[in-house]
């Protein structure tokens, strides 16, 4: 058995070192594919890239070129190994080339479509555009031996009839909790105000810059890490002046979950006029449970769905008036209540759930 891993994004992240950690326990042949965008020269032993580079905020037709090249590179990179017995494909653009592939040259091969992201729901608003897609998924779909999906509610996306039920494997923290400290002092603020955490990607639609200006002028602190949109990180920087707001730039998944670990809120809000940001599977939704700790989120997403079921947290919508009073009525019993709760959801439901699934689940699937 043989098995390639694609993905043309985030190949480091903290999904795709899931399956990396479980191909070394067992130790089975892999390698696993990614795409070094910025020309950054990645090396690293079981790993190969395209290195073709895609530029910086790129859009229109040349990400379209650029989409398709790499999708070319993946049918291409399974022509030259024959060997391989089982792919695991990232996202339609690695899994769609995987099955035009599979059904040209090898209908023995086992596919698995990961869909970390459903497409077409990028595209809603281009009709042209979300039709060629949705095919396109409908195609991949047909000839996978196993769709794997971030969320069980992700199947409302979903727009044509499954042949069976997908696999879920959430964004769950994968981590040795003896490396979670000590509050370290550097996160620590001389006032008694709440102090919320956010650490990922730095993009529009995360009513980021917004929390940031709010701790301008409101009674709350502020431990932010990330990378990305550099207006995002010049403020981040500007803001670190300030005597209640940290920032850490990128850091490590065990350096992220201590810093989240010294707040009394996670933060992890979503931009709804994105369809993928409604059915948001966010690692930071895991990682409050597992931290025992409170998250605010967006109202009407998978993530606020289920904190308002569960009263893990608050949910707000996207107006800055809405999340200034909601930081303002912030109180310690109730965030400690909250977190008590995420705790005993944890505990009870997501502990053991990626053992299981990588144990009873996904060791059958690859066999």
């Amino acid at each position: 058995m043989r098995i390639i891993l694609f993905r043309s994004n985030n190949i480091f992240d903290s999904r795709v070192n899931k399956y990396h950690n479980y191909y070394e326990r067992r130790g089975l042949d892999y390698t696993i594919v990614g795409w070094d965008r910025k020309g950054e020269g990645w090396q690293k032993e079981r790993y190969d890239f395209y290195r073709y580079q895609a530029g910086e905020a790129v859009g229109g037709m040349k990400a379209m070129r650029n989409h398709f090249k790499w999708m070319l590179f993946v049918y291409r990179y399974l022509k030259h190994n024959k060997d391989v017995t089982t792919v695991h494909a990232c996202d339609l653009n690695s899994a769609f080339p995987a099955a035009v592939y599979k059904s040209l040259h090898n209908r023995k091969l086992k596919l698995i479509f990961d869909a970390c992201d459903w497409f077409s729901a990028n595209f809603a608003h281009y009709k042209l555009l979300n039709a060629i897609f949705k095919w396109m998924e409908h195609y991949t779909y047909k000839r996978a031996d196993e769709l794997i999906i971030c969320e069980p509610e992700r199947k409302a996306q979903i727009q044509f009839k499954l042949k069976k039920e997908p696999l879920v494997m959430p964004n769950i923290p994968e981590i040795d909790m003896a490396q979670i400290t000590e509050i370290q002092d550097k996160y620590k603020f001389d006032n008694n105000n709440p102090t919320l955490a956010y650490m990922g990607g730095f993009a529009d639609g995360r009513f980021l810059m917004e929390l940031i200006s709010l701790a301008e002028t409101e009674p709350f602190n502020l431990l932010i890490a990330g990378y990305g949109d550099k207006d995002y990180v010049k403020k981040c920087e500007e803001e670190n002046a300030r005597d209640n707001v940290r920032y850490f730039g990128r850091v490590n998944m065990v350096d992220g979950l201590n810093m989240e670990n010294a707040a009394d809120v996670v933060y992890a809000m979503y931009c709804k006029i994105n369809p993928n940001h409604v059915y948001a599977a966010p690692n930071k939704y895991y990682e409050a449970m597992m931290l025992g700790k409170p998250l605010i989120t967006t109202k009407g997403t998978i993530p606020g769905d289920k904190v308002e079921r569960y009263d893990t947290g608050w949910v707000v919508e996207e107006r800055l008036e809405d999340m200034k009073a909601l930081i303002n009525s912030l109180n310690k019993e109730e965030m400690v209540q909250k977190g008590k709760k995420a705790a005993k959801l944890w505990e009870e439901e997501y502990r053991d759930y990626l053992r299981n699934f990588f144990n009873n689940t996904y060791a059958k699937i690859i066999g």
